[in-house]
């Protein structure tokens, strides 16, 4: 074969043809990956044929530039006809091989596509040599030819296998080479055993070319290789601009997108990020961390994409083999991941499975949660947590009695109990030292209640100065009132604010989840009533909502019931209890008294029912009617004589109450000058705005103030400065013993002495001896009342006999 190619063949024409060969396998390829990106059907069938007819015409070429460099010896002269059938054999042969490597590229076809490669080759040659018929007669050595066409069948063999075959390395350089071997072993072997008989005028072509035409048509076969290549090429480079302008457009949208994406290939090895990505997973590390809060600067980082690229996307998502799945798609749902620099970021993962042409991936998408999360906790945090104390405020209270409650399901009434708590004096904090003081020793209070109470409790501030606690687990009553003193204990220890240290006590309120109180609203309910009693009780205490408060309770509600109803049927009746001078013994006044004639009962005092018709606000009521009874009851008095009405708290700061006098006074014609109103101290400090606005309103009626009870409330001077009284009464608790404790006589004499500084008349309450008597008049206190001179009676009665019950001293 060497021999054929050096001294029968032309060098030049030799290293042409190679080039030739060279470059039309080089040019196939490109125009081939065409159609393999190609997406429509007709495009890549187009790309195919277009790939089979540059390779076909690369090898014809080939062949006959070889042929034009052998030197027979003799004139040449080449069939038209027969040359262009050659290349129309090659050219379908080619195109055929490579429309079955665009449809299917198992071993099989490729081996396939071999065998026709080399069936294409070899019939082209062969058929292109009889295109010398006319000028010579051709025979062939039978071993020398089937040596050819076994090499070549092995080239085109390694060329199918290797080309196009991503799992070998240089698959194209290799595949170009074994082609290159397979054609030129077909070709000069072939040659080699060929022996050319000149024979002038055997045979005459139709179309007779000689060494020029057929230089004409190899030119423009290669210049339609050309062509088809440069085609090709143009497309492809403009399809690879698209192309990656797309992704350009793709990597932007990815990276504007706030949700972190990750490319992973099959195996779970992550291939490329978005910024997002980055940014979520930037790990600064904890010693980064620390030389920054020094303010020193640390060593740069490498690049974040880098440092995620390479790794796999369970260790990155913090996700355990077992979970994973990298076939179809997945949602992991929320997950909580934690970074070595102490970070956290609570973040949903999903995996959408994709199925490329170029490989199949999978795209994680990673949705950072945290500030939702965060905000999420901050609005619970608004919704269930109060703002000051940091503790559960009612509803989340109420939230987890209900669930408690519903719960439950053993009969030990211990194990769920409910804690009412209610700090005493608490109000006087906030009004002598300000609602900031207030505020520290509520968070004070808020932090010893939560260091007695364990875990499983529940600890509510419901608002004000008032606490809750739910206990749960407790064995027994004792378990619970050991709670409860320590609870007091804690409570009455002093707090330090700021230099003051502060005490403030409570009451607490016990209601246990009984077979009869099972629902949460009973349970509050009954600790409600059980705190109630308490305070009533002295404060600073606790007190448990048993049988006998229960019963208590019950009375108190059947005595509300029926007190509905006595003011509805007219059962209030009034007494009168006469005031006189000192000094004379003359009736100056009356005190009207309220009554409640209680069918089947009798007669029922203020002290049995009026602290009820102030918790049910019926006090109101009652006050009205005992207004309007007492100035029709005056009118039939003297002119000297006046008559006085106890007014409640809850009275005072009604806002019809100036409207109630003024038109009890209009409808009986009672002389605004003769009607009076006792109001105490603790009235008016509920609120002493409205207290003072509403006095002043009732002084423009022409009425008189009375101050009540005086010396057993705050006893503040600035009430007297302030307020519009016009007499001051001594409270009976002083004036009983005045005669012998000579405390209580002082503060009588004291009262005495401050009124008339200020020139208020002064009333003493509950005398009952002549001593008594006798002692105040010497002090000049103005007027007396008490059962010395009269019991509190029925009107009828007072002017059935005139006289009193002693006469005045002689002197």
């Amino acid at each position: 074969m060497l021999t054929c190619i050096t001294t029968e063949h032309d060098l030049s024409h030799v290293i042409a043809a190679l080039l030739v060969l060279t470059f039309s396998n080089c040019c196939s390829l490109v125009v081939f990956r065409r159609s393999m990106v190609a997406v429509q059907l007709q495009n890549q069938i187009f790309w195919a044929i277009a790939a089979g007819t540059v390779v076909g015409l690369g090898i014809w070429s080939t062949h006959f530039i070889a042929l034009l460099g052998y030197k027979p010896g003799f004139e040449v002269v080449f069939s038209g006809g027969r040359t262009i059938l050659s290349a129309m054999i090659v050219v379908t042969g080619f195109v055929t091989t490579a429309l079955l490597m665009r449809m299917n590229s198992d071993v099989l076809v490729r081996v396939l596509c071999a065998a026709i490669a080399t069936a294409s080759v070899a019939a082209m040659h062969f058929c292109g040599m009889t295109a010398l018929n006319a000028s010579a007669i051709m025979e062939y050595d039978q071993m020398m030819v089937t040596t050819a066409l076994v090499l070549g069948f092995m080239g085109y063999v390694a060329t199918y296998l290797t080309g196009a075959n991503p799992s070998i390395p240089r698959s194209t350089l290799l595949a170009t080479v074994f082609s290159i071997i397979a054609v030129l072993s077909i070709h000069f072997i072939s040659a080699t055993g060929t022996t050319m008989i000149p024979v002038k005028g055997l045979e005459i072509p139709a179309i007779a070319l000689r060494s020029g035409g057929l230089s004409i048509i190899i030119a423009l076969a290669m210049l339609l290789v050309v062509f088809i290549f440069a085609m090709a090429a143009g497309l492809d480079n403009q399809f690879q601009r698209i192309r990656n302008k797309e992704q350009r457009k793709l990597f932007v949208l990815a990276d504007a997108s706030s949700e972190g994406l990750f490319v992973v290939a099959p195996d779970g090895t992550i291939l490329s990020t978005n910024s997002s990505a980055r940014t979520m997973f930037k790990d600064d590390g904890p010693d980064a961390r620390k030389l920054e809060d020094l303010g020193l600067t640390p060593e740069p980082e490498p690049e974040t994409e880098q440092m995620l690229v390479g790794k796999k996307i369970q260790d990155i998502l913090q996700i355990k083999d077992e979970d994973i799945t990298f076939a179809g798609n997945h949602d992991f749902g929320e997950r909580r991941l934690r970074f070595s620099d102490g970070r956290e970021m609570v973040a949903t993962v999903s995996s959408r499975y994709v199925s490329e042409s170029d490989g199949d991936f999978i795209v994680f998408a990673v949705h950072d949660m945290t500030q939702r999360v965060r905000a999420e906790a901050r609005v619970r945090t608004l919704a269930y947590r109060d703002s000051l104390t940091g503790l559960y405020n009612r509803v989340a209270f109420n939230m987890a009695l209900e669930s408690a409650v519903s719960k439950r399901t053993g009969t030990n009434p211990h194990e769920l109990a409910v804690l009412i708590i209610d700090l005493d004096e608490f109000k006087e904090v906030n009004d002598q030292y300000g609602h900031g003081a207030g505020d520290t020793l509520l968070k004070s209070i808020g932090r010893r209640l939560s260091s007695q109470l364990e875990k499983k409790d529940v600890l509510s501030r419901l608002g004000g100065d008032e606490f809750a606690v739910l206990l749960r687990g407790r064995k027994s009553q004792d378990e619970i009132t050991d709670v409860a003193s320590r609870i007091l204990t804690a409570l009455s220890d002093p707090i330090a604010i700021g230099r003051r240290n502060l005490s403030s006590g409570g009451s607490i309120g016990i209601a246990m989840a009984s077979r009869g109180n099972h629902s949460a609203a009973r349970l509050l309910t009954f600790a409600d009533r059980a705190l109630y009693s308490a305070k009533e009780a002295g404060r600073n205490c606790f007190r448990f909502y048993d049988a006998e408060l229960h019963k208590q309770q019950m009375e108190a509600r059947n005595l509300e019931r029926a007190l509905h109803k006595a003011v509805e049927n007219d059962e209030l009746v009034l007494h009168f209890q006469p005031k006189v001078n000192a000094a004379t013994r003359d009736v100056v006044g009356h005190e009207a008294l309220v009554r409640w004639n209680r069918p089947g009962i009798g007669l029922v005092g203020p002290d049995t029912f009026i602290p009820i018709a102030e918790q049910s606000m019926l006090i109101v009521e009652i006050g009205r009617w005992t207004i309007q009874a007492a100035c029709r009851a005056a009118r039939h008095w003297g002119e000297n004589e006046s008559v006085a009405v106890n007014l409640s708290a809850r009275q005072l700061l009604d806002a019809d109450l100036v409207d109630t006098v003024r038109t009890a006074l209009a409808e009986t014609g009672l002389s605004p000058n003769r009607f009076e109103l006792e109001i105490t101290e603790t009235a008016i400090i509920h609120n002493t705005q409205l207290a003072t606005s509403i006095l002043l309103d009732l002084k423009s009626l022409g009425i008189k103030i009375s101050l009540d009870d005086f010396g057993t409330g705050y006893s503040s001077m600035s009430y007297i400065q302030e307020f519009p009284f016009d007499r001051i009464k001594i409270d009976r608790s002083f004036v009983t013993s005045m005669n012998v404790d000579p405390k209580s006589r002082a503060i009588v004499e004291a009262i005495i002495h401050l009124a008339h500084s200020l020139q208020i008349p002064v009333v003493a309450e509950g005398v009952e001896t002549e001593d008594q008597a006798e002692a105040l008049a010497r002090l000049a206190c103005e007027e007396l009342q008490g059962y010395l001179i009269a019991a509190p009676a029925p009107v009828e009665i007072i002017f059935e006999d005139d006289t009193l019950l002693f006469e005045p001293a002689q002197a």
